[in-house]
């Protein structure tokens, strides 16, 4: 059988209604998201919200997420990954890959970009029913580095993480922005304990063209990396404003 899976950077909910049409457009079975955020940290109209309470409602959709990042002197506005999905959820695992203290909006959007490589990462891990076959979803949020280089930290987590998949005895699908580009070390890591989607694929970049904050600039920095018991049948790379990374929606067969 075939299912079709998703991976989305959703920036902070910016393109929320957007976002929410074009994936119920797409109806897929599973969904890997970063930038899933709660109160201060929102870029949506309701600043409150809680993203991924939206979302899973909305969606109709299980899921779980995981928030590590918080925002100083508002420890409930909180920023992380999240995974949905149609089948059962079994079980939720995060492999810590980063910790840090909370920050400031300033300190997270400024120009400089200085806090970001430190800012709090994990790797998060749904294990769902998929018709008796456990399967491995996950989300990951790369350290980040401006321009995309490698560098001892996102080295190191990319080696968690790389590490943690090949423990695994079934199968998986992870999808990221991992903030890296695919001729790098730190992808490279994962391409050895997995099959990278992105390579031969044809897609350029991710990063959205016009409204990034990188353009006209763009990069591919956003991945799907599965299991070899895992077959892709296509990929494809729309360019939709629902973010600021465009989002990678593939159909795959176990």
């Amino acid at each position: 059988m075939t299912f079709k899976f998703i991976q989305v950077n959703i920036y902070k909910g910016k393109y929320l209604d957007a976002l929410v049409n074009f994936l119920k457009s797409e109806g897929p079975d599973f969904i890997s998201m970063q930038e899933v955020t709660v109160g201060g940290f929102n870029l949506c109209e309701d600043r409150r919200a809680n993203l991924f309470a939206v979302l899973r409602t909305r969606l109709a959709m299980g899921g779980v997420y995981n928030g590590d990042l918080k925002l100083m002197g508002d420890e409930k506005s909180i920023f992380g990954n999240a995974v949905f999905s149609k089948c059962k959820i079994l079980e939720k695992n995060v492999v810590v890959l980063k910790e840090f203290r909370p920050v400031t909006l300033e300190e997270l959007d400024g120009v400089s970009g200085e806090i970001r490589e430190k800012i709090p990462r994990h790797l998060l891990d749904c294990v769902i029913d998929y018709y008796g076959k456990n399967i491995h979803l996950l989300s990951w949020h790369g350290a980040w580095t401006a321009p995309p280089v490698d560098t001892k930290e996102t080295l190191g987590q990319a080696k968690i993480v790389a590490n943690y998949l090949q423990s695994l005895d079934e199968p998986f699908i992870l999808g990221c922005d991992a903030n890296n580009v695919i001729g790098s070390e730190t992808i490279a890591l994962v391409n050895d304990v997995s099959e990278n989607l992105m390579i031969d694929s044809g897609v350029l970049q991710t990063t959205h063209p016009k409204v990034h904050k990188i353009v006209p600039r763009g990069f591919l920095i956003d991945y799907v990396f599965v299991s070899r018991d895992i077959r892709l049948k296509s990929l494809r790379v729309p360019e939709v404003l629902v973010s600021d990374h465009l989002p990678v929606v593939c159909e795959l067969e176990l």
